[in-house]
């Protein structure tokens, strides 16, 4: 067993490595994202789009395996992508489909999605590095390793081009990460009062204890600024 986050080895996501990071979320991270429980999914329900998704995001060149050297097993993954203003959603196919469960989970990650327009928001952004799924499994938790992920992606997402990084954070574990990491909050959804069509769609009990989902966002060329915005 690894002793802290440096004792990992980190790569990027390959094509060799979907079948076995499809399984490892299906393990540790459906069964504690509150998107996912408190709108009651499995993995079934999830199963038909993460495939063709890990496979778009093994092309971002962003998105990091963390493994544990020791034995050769995955201790936590970080996938992203990279948003241009030419291609500035990545949930859009999703909502064509013809499960419930699954058109209302993309709703919510495209309203999410949608709430700033970062492009509009800060001129001189011409690439964002869009974080959408981040996991470690409980029992590699508390040695730094989500942090670790989130600053290789980063990286990566410098080298190539990148000059912000976004996150919606729809649990607490992960906006208090972003948030010591200098992420800034800039849109809140209430899970308590959201609706499609009119209806409430998340059961609360099932919610693990976080009330909203929250659009975080910073600029990665100088980590002691915070973002700002270009005079209009």
């Amino acid at each position: 067993m690894c002793e802290s986050a440096d004792s990992l080895e980190y790569s990027n996501l390959t094509e060799d490595n979907v079948e076995e990071v499809v399984a490892f979320m299906a393990q540790h991270f459906y069964p504690r994202e509150p998107v996912s429980t408190g709108l009651h999914m499995t993995y079934e329900d999830n199963k038909e789009w993460i495939h063709g998704s890990v496979r778009e995001w093994v092309r971002s060149g962003v998105s990091v395996v963390a493994r544990d050297p020791t034995n050769g097993h995955l201790a936590g993954t970080i996938l992203a992508t990279i948003l241009t203003r030419d291609q500035s959603n990545t949930y859009q196919q999703a909502l064509m489909s013809p499960k419930t469960k699954v058109k209302t989970l993309h709703t919510v990650l495209s309203v999410l999605e949608a709430a700033v327009d970062f492009f509009a928001r800060y001129k001189q952004v011409d690439r964002i590095l869009e974080l959408a799924m981040l996991t470690v499994p409980e029992k590699y938790g508390g040695r730094g390793i989500g942090r670790k992920l989130v600053q290789e992606s980063e990286r990566r997402g410098v080298a190539l081009g990148c000059q912000l990084a976004t996150a919606q954070a729809t649990a607490v574990p992960s906006q208090r990460l972003l948030q010591r990491l200098g992420y800034e909050v800039l849109y809140t959804l209430d899970y308590t009062t959201f609706q499609i069509a009119g209806d409430r769609v998340f059961d609360m009990d099932r919610m693990l204890g976080t009330p909203s989902a929250k659009v975080m966002a910073r600029l990665l060329a100088d980590d002691n600024n915070k973002l700002q915005e270009n005079q209009l």
